[in-house]
């Protein structure tokens, strides 16, 4: 029965891109079940226990402290610390004879070396980002928070600042923002143009822009708010600030509005934004298809990111076929009757697929993700029913890269899903872009090479249908991905919206 050991790093910081990568190379090489290394703050303790990696010592681990857990059988335990010790010790490699740059270790020498600085890109664990945050706006910046795990207190603070000093804070858990044509964290070369987007959903967003520059048209921003910001309890204080960004720029003719639906009072007062923008407004809220303030306010609505970025396609070209766009090369899709499991590293891109897919299933349904109509499982749980995984939640993120950047946890849930008899057709998003895994389709068809042998090609009946979010602009690019997908058999639609309407039609056996 596998073990877990930990170390603990008494007052050692490292950063968590630094971590990740620890995490994930130490269990290439040491063959654990689980590597997760993570500053001792109370918030990370809680994704240890949550992970079944917490012991006496991840308890007493002070928020200075580094600990790392592994998860292993016993008799492999002393190898694999020495292998998390040895890649702790090992100084990264720097390129021969090249000498190398010195860097500002602090914001404030940053500003010292270059005074038009105006933006902070933070990606620290939470109760440090939290610090840095306030400096940074103190300064006059703007800032995007990449970390998470900062408090609702923290945020709402944060964001009061921001507002006194006529500054943005977009996130906590900020993924995706392209400002003045500079994409941060997770995002996708496209296109500039008219369109003004305010998302709190990093994936969404993505698959908004990219289906616009499919269409032909291109952004003037792109302002990310973190999923917490439409909350009441935060009032979307950043989606309303970025509102008057793109009011106030000239660049922006249309504005776009998305993620998951808004509180009340929040709702309300984005929809008098709308009302005030003296530009077209359209807006998409997962989780709903009533839409009576935004309409009453003007805005123009839509229950999928695919219609939303058509029907702004088609208000910018006027007589654009977006449906000839989307459906070109798409597949005849086979009736396939059985159970349908969605493997997705978009929160957003897996939350719309489900919702799609609910009134086409029959039986029960689940997903890790807290969606109405759904049974609630852990990412510890197997599959059940038709199932629909977010594998970038918390749970799977503990100590480890996001999926986009690092897709092998995906890749092992496809092969246990393709080998279940009782599965038909299994559905999955690929999301290209800065950020994301080069080799994305390399490790999906070594996963259907491992699937095959462990069935006995019985995996070669269950239908793989997938959408890929990204631009030709991209490395690399969306047609390529594309067609290496279509040549090792995989069913590919023209957005996520639309492959999981067939998906689930075809589980259902063409119904």
């Amino acid at each position: 029965m596998p073990a877990v050991r930990v170390i603990v790093l008494q007052d050692t910081y490292r950063d968590s891109v630094y971590l990740m990568k620890l995490s994930s190379q130490a269990k290439a090489e040491c063959g654990a079940l689980q590597v997760s290394a993570m500053m001792g703050t109370a918030r990370n303790k809680e994704l240890f226990a949550s992970s079944g990696l917490s012991t006496p010592e991840v308890v007493a681990a002070k928020p200075d402290d580094l600990v790392i857990a592994v998860e292993i059988e016993p008799e492999r335990a002393e190898q694999a610390l020495e292998t998390v010790r040895r890649l702790l010790d090992e100084a990264p490699a720097k390129s021969a004879g090249v000498a190398e740059a010195a860097r500002p270790a602090t914001l404030e020498e940053a500003l010292k070396e270059d005074k038009t600085l105006n933006m902070a890109l933070i990606s620290v664990a939470g109760d440090y980002a939290r610090y840095e945050a306030a400096r940074a706006l103190s300064a006059g910046m703007d800032v995007m928070l990449y970390s998470d795990n900062i408090s609702l207190e923290d945020e709402i603070a944060l964001k009061r600042l921001a507002r006194a000093k006529n500054a943005l804070v977009m996130g906590p858990d900020c993924g995706t923002a392209i400002i003045d044509g500079v994409p941060l964290a997770f995002a996708n070369v496209v296109r500039r143009g008219p369109v003004g987007v305010v998302g709190a959903s990093g994936t969404g967003v993505q698959e908004v822009v990219c289906l616009l520059d499919r269409f032909g048209v291109g952004i003037s921003q792109a302002y990310g708010t973190g999923g917490r910001d439409l909350k009441d309890a935060v009032g979307g204080m950043t989606a309303l600030a970025a509102l008057d960004r793109l009011k106030a720029d000239p660049a922006t003719k249309v504005v776009v509005v998305l993620g998951k639906t808004p509180g009340e009072a929040t709702r309300g007062a984005l929809a008098e934004r709308f009302r005030a923008m003296g530009k077209p407004v359209f807006v998409s809220y997962l989780g709903t298809s009533e839409y009576a303030p935004e309409l009453a306010a003007g805005a123009v609505a839509a229950d999928t990111l695919t219609a939303l970025a058509g029907s702004v396609a088609q208000f910018v070209q006027p007589g654009l076929d977006t449906e000839s766009v989307l459906a070109a090369g798409e597949p005849v899709l086979p009736s396939r009757p059985g159970l349908l499991r969605g493997l997705f590293g978009g929160g957003t891109l897996c939350q719309e697929a489900a919702e799609i897919a609910a009134p086409l299933l029959e039986g029960d349904k689940y997903s890790n993700l807290r969606l109405d109509g759904f049974g609630h499982l852990s990412g510890r749980e197997a599959s059940r029913g038709h199932c629909f995984w977010d594998f970038g939640d918390d749970e799977f993120t503990v100590g480890r890269p996001h999926p986009m950047m690092a897709p092998e946890l995906k890749m092992e849930h496809l092969v246990h899903e393709l080998c279940d008899p009782a599965v038909s057709v299994v559905l999955m998003d690929m999301v290209l872009g800065y950020g994301s895994s080069d080799r994305q389709s390399a490790l999906l068809t070594e996963a259907l090479a491992e699937a095959r042998a462990r069935s006995g090609g019985r995996s070669e009946e269950v239908l793989i249908v997938a959408s890929v979010c990204g631009t030709d602009g991209d490395k690399p690019g969306r047609a390529a991905e594309v067609q290496v997908l279509r040549e090792a058999g995989i069913f590919v639609f023209g957005s996520n919206a639309r492959a999981a309407a067939h998906a689930a039609r075809a589980s259902r056996g063409g119904r």
